[in-house]
């Protein structure tokens, strides 16, 4: 009944999430802007009751969430894979800021932004199990001076945006992470941090909020019904916490069934069968020299254990199980144990037997060997009955010596000695540790920087480390520095210590010393590696002192070098890489992949006077005359331009001129542009017959690059400075800076700004360090991107649920059949 409480309250789970409460901060209100003073942020009225709007604005100003507030922000997230992000604003256009950002440093870590610039909304998260950065990124214009409501909900592996409570996107993302254990983490509202991402305008809420269907904070009246992914990953999660517990139920069940079955074969006869004779349940007898029992139906038999014989030489007798001893002799007041043997004098010999002392005579004649030596030479041994000759080699004859020991000859037998460096009898010989002991007979004779070790049969002395042998008992110190033996790096400093030494690496490195790497102050962007100290190492595309510059791939090209782009296409220089268009008056040839001649004459695109003949010319067209009442003037936008007219459009930016026929357009050159190199990627609209309108100053109005204060700087090398209109790469984003404001985006795929190929597949521009960003666009699967596949994720978690009831109804049943047999079987 335990398990069943178990599996049924899992059940419950779910459907208990689902209809919980969620939980939510204020995030406004936790950095209590109506009680103090913040620079660039003043109060406003908005359009919800009872509640402040505040504007922001300035390039300078510190709204940090500190303390329990930030704790509360992030046990929030941590809490549960479902959260939302809610919030009234009115954003300026073209700004481009963040609404709410959890980051370390420049890093973001989870951020929403809003970018004016491009006109989308951007979810920039770190995935679980990642490191770098990710963006998701909603196209929908939020700076547009207006009111609106947003609510950005993730759950689980799902992003939805809602505007104004309406559902725009929905989007399949990688889960991001919510450990929130990134070092020196910082949550900022309106802000990136104290210098970026700047938010320019008003908000009156920004809220937080965890579980289930936040977003009815802002519109209770959207659907909630249906469940999300993020309870549908719960469900399938406890699904399969049930499935393992039914199956380790089972295999239990099974083994149990097994053991039950074996129980009902049994005739519960527990008695023994041994030699025709029924032996009871835990009887005990004894067959020859074995005592056997009966345990449960199963012999068992073992020696008979015998009590310990007080004797020298126990005797055991026939038909009997243990040894017995014999009694003692007495004689001239010694006792003799049974079998015992003793010389009372030369040449006699008793021997004990069970009481009785046996004493007979030995006959030297038949009792000792036949000796080599001459009877003149022979001697006698008190005690000894035979006689021995001098110089015998009884060692040789054979002897019990240990091997560790010397076997030395006597007179009349031989002895043992063990060996130099072991000690004993003899007979037995052991190891003799020296290095327990300095100096003497024993011990060791090891001296300075040395280490006296044991091996068998003696010890040697072994250096310490540093040091190297002088003789058997000293060392002498090595200097390895000088030697070159060292391990340290090649950039570090080596110094020489007793017996060992020391690694350091050199000013402008940094490591142990045996492992050392340049140090540039900073770090080096986009990809760049450091090389040496304070320089970066670039890869293709970039230069600079940290790497912080895009390499223009489009300038002319050196003496004898291949063009980057093949003929009639024009070099676009993109940060860190470079793509080619055709020129004006070519196409793209879609099967050749070349570019084409345009025939303006045949499309209707050229501006030759109707009286005037069109002739189509490579790259371009020319016009002609026939007849005496033609001209060479300029159809140009349904009016005549007179030959070798100029006038100016775009507020005086393009400068046009009309020379026979053909009107030509290029940018008015601005007073700052002198010392640039202009190349096509900046003027692609710039024709040969109107390259002299490029030498017409353009007005300030058309030259904000020109102007300091609508520069940018770079966001980390504050000295780096960019130009209205100028890109750069950073963290693996594209950014540009657009009259003093930055923005970054994802770079763009290489034709047209689509995301997939023509077969489909997703293909983007390679930048150096970082890895392809993935394509929203181009993602596939169920519950993607369309409002109306959430049908999907309802019938899976319908049919979850109805996967996991039947489950337990298989299981209980099991179970209920299972206890039915047992008992019926208990009954019999």
């Amino acid at each position: 009944m335990a398990g069943a409480r178990a599996l049924l309250a899992a059940c419950y789970c779910w459907w208990w999430l689902a209809a919980a409460a969620a939980t939510e901060l204020d995030l406004l209100g936790a950095l209590s802007l109506h009680n103090t003073s913040h620079a660039g942020v003043t109060l406003a009225p908005g359009t919800l009751p009872q509640r402040s709007a505040y504007v922001l604005q300035g390039d300078s100003r510190s709204l940090q969430i500190e303390g329990e507030a930030f704790n509360h922000a992030a046990e929030l997230l941590r809490r549960s894979p479902e959260f939302t992000v809610l919030t009234s604003l009115r954003q300026e256009p073209a700004n481009s800021g963040t609404i709410i950002s959890f980051s370390h440093g420049f890093n973001r870590y989870l951020e929403v932004q809003s970018s004016g610039r491009r006109d989308e909304v951007r979810l920039h998260y770190v995935a679980a199990g990642g490191s770098a950065p990710r963006v998701e990124t909603f196209p929908f214009r939020l700076a547009d001076g207006s009111w609106h409501r947003v609510a950005l909900s993730v759950s689980g592996a799902q992003a939805t945006l809602y505007v104004d409570c309406h559902l725009l996107y929905r989007r399949l993302i990688p889960p991001p992470d919510r450990n929130f254990t990134q070092p020196q983490l910082t949550l900022w509202i309106g802000q990136r941090n104290n210098k970026h991402s700047l938010f320019k305008g008003a908000l009156q809420e920004v809220r937080l909020v965890s579980g289930p269907h936040g977003y009815l904070a802002q519109c209770p009246g959207l659907d909630s019904e249906c469940p999300t992914c993020g309870q549908f990953a719960l469900l399938q999660a406890t699904v399969q916490e049930l499935t393992t517990h039914i199956h380790d139920l089972s295999l239990k069940l099974v083994g149990a069934e097994a053991r039950i079955s074996r129980l009902e074969q049994c005739d519960c006869q527990k008695s023994c069968y041994s030699n025709g004779t029924v032996h009871a349940d835990g009887a005990t007898w004894q067959r020859d020299c074995n005592r056997c029992s009966c345990v449960h139906g199963e012999i068992t038999c073992r020696p008979v254990e015998c009590d310990r014989a007080e004797c020298k030489n126990p005797v055991l007798h026939p038909g009997e199980c243990c040894p017995t001893c014999l009694r003692q002799c007495l004689l001239w007041g010694n006792l003799y144990e049974h079998g015992e043997r003793f010389a009372p004098k030369e040449c006699a010999e008793c021997v004990c037997h069970d009481g009785n002392m046996q004493c007979t005579r030995v006959d030297p004649e038949l009792a000792c060997p036949r000796l080599p030596c001459d009877p003149p030479q022979q001697f006698s041994v008190p005690g000894e009955c035979c006689k021995f000759c001098p110089g015998v080699d009884y060692c040789n004859m054979g002897h019990s010596c240990d091997e560790n020991a010397t076997c030395m000859n006597l007179n009349t037998k031989y002895t043992c000695k063990c060996n130099q460096g072991f000690q004993g009898d003899g007979l037995t010989c052991q190891d003799v540790d020296e290095c327990q002991e300095a100096g003497g007979l024993h011990g060791h004779h090891c001296h300075s920087n040395t280490r006296c070790v044991n091996v068998v049969g003696g010890y040697v002395c072994q250096c310490l480390g540093g040091y190297t042998r002088k003789d058997k008992f000293n060392c002498v110190e090595v200097d390895e520095c000088e030697g070159n033996t060292h391990g340290c790096h090649a950039d570090a400093v080596c110094t020489n210590t007793p017996g060992s030494y020391t690694c350091r690496c050199r000013d402008g490195y940094e490591g142990d010393g045996y492992t050392c790497m340049p140090i540039c102050p900073g770090g080096c962007l986009n990809g760049g590696t450091c090389v040496a100290p304070g320089r970066c190492g670039c890869g293709a595309g970039f230069a600079g002192a940290r790497c912080e510059r895009d390499l223009d791939e489009c300038t002319p090209p050196a003496p004898r070098t291949p063009p980057p782009c093949a003929p009639h296409a024009l070099c676009v220089n993109t940060p860190g890489s470079y793509y080619c268009i055709c020129a004006h008056g070519y196409k793209k040839d879609p099967i050749l992949n070349t570019c084409k001649d345009v025939d303006e004459c045949t499309e209707g695109s050229h501006t030759c006077h109707h009286s005037a003949r069109c002739v189509n010319i490579d790259g371009g067209f020319r016009c002609e005359c026939f007849t005496e009442n033609c001209e060479l003037s300029c159809s140009w936008q349904g009016r005549v331009v007179s030959e070798g007219a100029t006038w100016r459009e775009a507020g005086g930016c393009r400068v046009c001129t009309c020379a026979a026929g053909v009107a030509a357009c290029a940018r008015a050159t601005c007073a700052c542009d002198a010392d640039d190199n202009v190349t096509a990627t900046f003027q692609l609209d710039l024709l040969s017959t109107a390259a002299s309108a490029s030498l017409v100053s353009a007005p300030a109005s058309c030259c904000p690059h020109c102007d300091a204060r609508y520069h940018c700087r770079h966001q980390e090398m504050h000295h780096v400075t960019f130009r209205s209109g100028e890109r750069w790469l950073y963290q693996c984003q594209i950014c540009e800076c657009l009259l003093g404001e930055v923005d970054c985006w994802e770079p763009e795929c290489e034709e047209g700004g689509a995301c997939c190929s023509a077969g489909g597949a997703p293909h983007r521009l390679q930048l150096a360090g970082c890895e392809p960003p993935h394509c929203a666009a181009c993602q596939g699967g169920q519950c993607a991107t369309l409002v109306s596949n959430l049908a999907c994720c309802v019938h899976r978690a319908r049919r979850g649920v109805t996967a996991a009831l039947a489950l337990v109804a298989l299981w209980w049943g099991r179970t209920r059949g299972r206890t039915h047999r047992k008992h019926r079987g208990a009954r019999r």
